[in-house]
């Protein structure tokens, strides 16, 4: 397939001109169409609406003419594989396993003489891997691939139903490897008939949908559009039919689908479906097994899927599984040093103390009550830099405790005021608004941004001595053919590639997931406000930790490390969840709150942030505030006083909640409400709200619970701060 062929209607605009074929030295950002100096999204050609080397190197240079159809392949529920775990290696695991079975999908839709267009994989050193090269980057195991491709196919009979088995035939393959890699690793306890359940189990797994019609190079834009949207409107209309294990329950005779791989049949001393008692004294002895420690604890009861995800995460387990399928080794396995949540809730710990004193405090505890000497890898990145290293904070979470016999005297012995280390964890998933739109051109038209910003003007002409008139019809808008869609996709992987610095190079953060727009993060409280500020600083192209804007600013660009890079910019939002979450949330709850979290950003307007505070307790506090909204007011403190912050917070919210002002307009009263605010020392004035909301924001301004949830928050960050800042000065001062 010739590139040409896909930029046909660029050539049509410079009617009868003999067009350079020089690849220009500039590049021209995807979404603002600005053009730049930068390594990043070179422009292939200077007539081509710049589309980037990456993209037109993703569809040249092999003869694909007989590829005359296009299709849209998805499967999952994706998102509730990734909530049944019950540890964060499980959550990282289970996104790393569909990164896997995307990977080996694109793999074998090219082998079968396909073509894969989306996402971008030329990079993906799992899909290279794949294909023969060998992968010795940490990339390998970073889940970057989503669960949905888009493709080029034959017209043949049979040739995409025969792609649409490679997901279950995969998986399959995947658990018959696993199998004699957990057998030969633990023999006495993960040797037998059980693994005929997870088999059974486990083919209910993954529903696989389809989408597909003829390739049209003039309308693949929205042709593509449309079938990612038939393909949602099937999903949620048969919402993933042939599923079982979204719940507790199985088809299975059993203990509502709690199994484990030590089953065996009646006549070698065994039963089909244990009762409780031989459950747990099973459970029980995997605890306790010295190989198995750390592996399972003893309130683990796990069902068929949710114990593949943790047999999986073993290094020992995976590395020989991946070697026995492909024939060779992969990169060495990281996931035996993935953070727990107590690790992750505790982070912030390693910035604010010294290491000899949490050393001599911790040292003791974890000896006496876990009866053996602590590790000093948490897997926080941030955390695990620092020199001297920290002692690993796992004893101070009561769960961690196995011996029952030690849990009154640690309840009794370990120092009040310990729980603020640990008691709270941080959760961010976001993705791009409107993606859908961008990728047909939509949002081009909506916003009226011009083809000619994506083409040399006559400066531009001249300057580079090209030889050519400027692109006709300069009025009309940007068109989507395939090079620009994946344009899109570059611009993704560029920006994906600046999450991992942000989260856990300069902040306390982890990177669960991050593919095309889409990411999962997690983090301590101590970083809720300031990562999430950063992220959005980071997407639109201001200040951040990690990149300046231009000088003078040009949209969607920045300075990183001393180069132009290209960023999503001013012109595209997105929409964030972010959860908080007490010690005790179960993990699937607190998975399930930040998908609520982020579509709640979306469906009240997107470029907006949802925050949810999940307390023990079962309650919540829910504040969904605009982006520019939010950098007005989250940065907001109270001047000193003789008063805490706390109290002031405090004090402000009981005034609000008691008060008649709500029965209102709150606009006939903002001269009460600033009184209210300079009252408790905020710097705030209602002229400043109008500035930036105007309008446009105008149901949350005039919202008084929208005012009460955003001083409730305040007042809850207040509260947590006060906490961690008391346990400080006592271990500073030798008194915890």
């Amino acid at each position: 397939m010739n590139i040409q062929d896909w930029l046909s209607k660029q050539q049509q605009i410079y009617p009868q001109q003999p067009l350079p074929d020089v690849s220009p030295n500039l590049s021209c950002h995807p979404v603002s169409g600005e053009w730049q100096d930068s390594a990043h999204i070179k422009s292939k050609f200077w007539w081509g609406g710049g589309a980037s080397e990456e993209a037109c190197n993703q569809i040249e240079g092999d003869n694909f003419d007989h590829l005359n159809r296009v299709a849209v392949l998805s499967f999952g529920p994706v998102q509730t594989f990734l909530g049944g775990g019950q540890r964060l290696r499980d959550w990282a695991v289970a996104s790393w396993l569909c990164h896997y079975l995307s990977a080996v999908l694109i793999y074998r839709w090219e082998e079968a003489g396909g073509k894969v267009l989306l996402p971008l994989h030329q990079s993906s050193k799992l899909v290279n891997w794949l294909k023969g090269s060998n992968a010795v980057s940490d990339r390998f195991w970073q889940a970057e691939l989503p669960n949905v491709i888009t493709a080029l196919y034959p017209n043949r009979d049979n040739w995409l139903d025969q792609r649409k088995e490679v997901i279950k035939n995969e998986w399959k393959r995947f658990l018959e490897a696993l199998e004699k890699a957990a057998i030969a690793q633990y023999p006495r306890l993960l040797d037998g008939q059980g693994w005929r359940v997870i088999h059974s189990d486990n083919q209910y797994l993954w529903s696989v949908y389809t989408e597909e019609t003829a390739l049209n190079m003039e309308t693949v834009s929205e042709d593509i559009d449309s079938l990612h949207q038939r393909i949602e409107s099937r999903k949620i209309g048969r919402e993933w039919s042939g599923t079982w294990w979204g719940g507790r329950t199985s088809p299975s005779d059993g203990c509502l689908s709690i199994w484990h791989p030590g089953l065996k049949l009646i006549y070698q001393g065994g039963m089909w479906g244990l009762p409780d008692n031989q459950i747990d004294s099973w459970w029980e002895r995997a605890t306790q097994e010295s190989k198995l420690q750390g592996l399972f604890s003893s309130t683990d009861r796990l069902n068929s899927i949710e114990l593949v995800k943790r047999l999986a995460s073993v290094p020992e387990i995976i590395e020989p599984t991946l070697k026995d399928l492909w024939k060779k080794n992969p990169p060495e396995c990281p996931w035996g040093r993935f953070p727990d949540r107590t690790a992750a809730a505790a982070a912030w710990v390693t910035t604010s103390i010294k290491p000899d004193r949490w050393n001599q405090e911790v040292g003791v505890l974890h000896e006496y009550y876990l009866n053996k000497k602590p590790i000093y890898f948490w897997g926080m990145p941030k955390a695990d830099e620092q020199s001297p290293s920290f002692a690993h904070p796992r004893v101070l979470e009561r769960r961690n405790i196995e011996d029952e016999t030690m849990i009154e005297d640690w309840e009794n012995n370990v120092p009040q005021g310990w729980e603020s280390t640990i008691e709270w964890t941080v959760g961010w998933r976001g993705d791009g608004d409107n993606m859908g739109k961008w990728l047909s051109g939509e949002q081009y038209e909506k916003l009226r941004l011009l083809w000619s910003q994506w083409h040399p003007n006559s400066a531009m002409i001249t300057q580079h001595n090209l030889g050519i008139n400027p692109a006709i019809d300069p009025v009309q808008c940007r068109q989507m053919e395939l090079p620009h869609i994946l344009d899109l996709s570059v611009l993704f992987g560029l920006w994906n590639e600046l999450l991992y610095p942000l989260t856990e190079e300069v902040h306390h953060g982890k990177v669960i997931f991050a593919g095309g727009d889409d990411f999962l993060l997690l983090g301590p409280l101590t970083e809720a406000i300031s990562l999430t500020s950063d992220l959005h600083s980071l997407w639109m192209g201001e200040a951040s930790p990690l990149t300046q804007p231009l000088d003078p600013p040009v949209d969607g660009w920045v300075e990183y490390n001393s180069q132009i890079y290209p960023i999503p910019g001013k012109k595209m939002n997105f929409s964030l969840g972010l959860v908080i979450a007490q010690r005790r949330i179960p993990q699937s709850l607190w998975h399930r709150g930040l998908n609520q979290a982020y579509k709640e950003a979306k469906n009240k307007g997107r470029n907006r942030v949802c925050v949810k505070v999940l307390f023990n307790s079962g309650q919540s506090l829910d504040w969904i505030c605009p982006w520019p909204l939010w950098n007005l007011l989250m940065p907001v403190e109270p001047i000193a006083t003789n008063q805490t912050e706390l109290n002031r917070w405090e004090k402000l919210l009981s005034y609000l909640e008691s008060s008649r002002l709500r029965e209102v307009s709150i606009f006939t009263v903002r001269d009460l409400i600033e009184t209210l605010w300079a009252s408790v020392g905020i710097r705030l004035t209602w002229q400043q709200v109008m500035d930036v909301g105007r309008a446009e924001f105008e149901a949350e301004i005039k919202d008084w619970q929208w005012w009460i949830n955003w001083i409730s928050l305040k007042a809850f960050l207040a509260r947590q701060a006060q906490q961690r800042q008391k346990w400080v000065e006592l271990m500073t001062e030798g008194k915890a």
